[in-house]
């Protein structure tokens, strides 16, 4: 195996690690969009829903099997659409990096949190047309917190990825790139 694939394998195992410590802070309030946009920025273009995918995975895990979140339906289906909606979030997200790349650095970085937050919005939106015990998920306090949860979590993602390239553990990014 290339040095090169083992450190990116490193970097998937350091986000997913990071996605059990993030569930264990914010649980249902897991940054999602945050992971799609940094996936749509950071990865090629297969790699990303596997990111976005293990760090779900991870999350519902560690929420299933230490957090106690309740095994009923409604709950698996709840996870359901949030994996849904953040791969979804990060096709999207990949898709604006792509069209904004011509416009540099600063039009991807500004676009890309933002769709992936939406997209993945749609996704929970959908859950509460279908599954019980939604209807608090649009509250204006709830957003903002869960809004305000993405913000800083992909300011700290794109510090991580930024020592982690000064390291020599990844790559640059799509925005290092411009």
């Amino acid at each position: 195996m290339s040095e090169a694939i083992v450190k990116r394998m490193m970097w998937f195992v350091f986000l997913v690690a990071a996605s059990i410590v993030a569930t264990t802070v914010f649980a249902c309030a897991f940054p999602f969009a945050a992971v799609a946009a940094l996936a749509a920025l950071d990865t090629e273009y297969e790699d990303g829903a596997w990111l976005v995918g293990a760090s779900w995975l991870a999350n519902q895990a560690y929420g299933f099997g230490v957090l106690g979140y309740p095994l009923e339906l409604q709950a698996f289906g709840w996870g359901l659409f949030m994996g849904a909606g953040a791969i979804a979030g990060y096709y999207a997200a990949r898709a604006i990096v792509l069209a904004l790349k011509p416009y540099g650095m600063i039009a991807m970085l500004a676009a890309a949190l933002p769709v992936a937050f939406l997209v993945y919005q749609a996704g929970i939106y959908a859950g509460t047309l279908v599954l019980t015990h939604g209807e608090g998920a649009f509250r204006y306090d709830v957003v903002r917190y869960v809004a305000t949860v993405e913000v800083i979590a992909f300011a700290v993602l794109l510090v991580v990825h930024r020592i982690a390239f000064a390291a020599g553990f990844v790559t640059p990014n799509a925005v290092e790139r411009a």
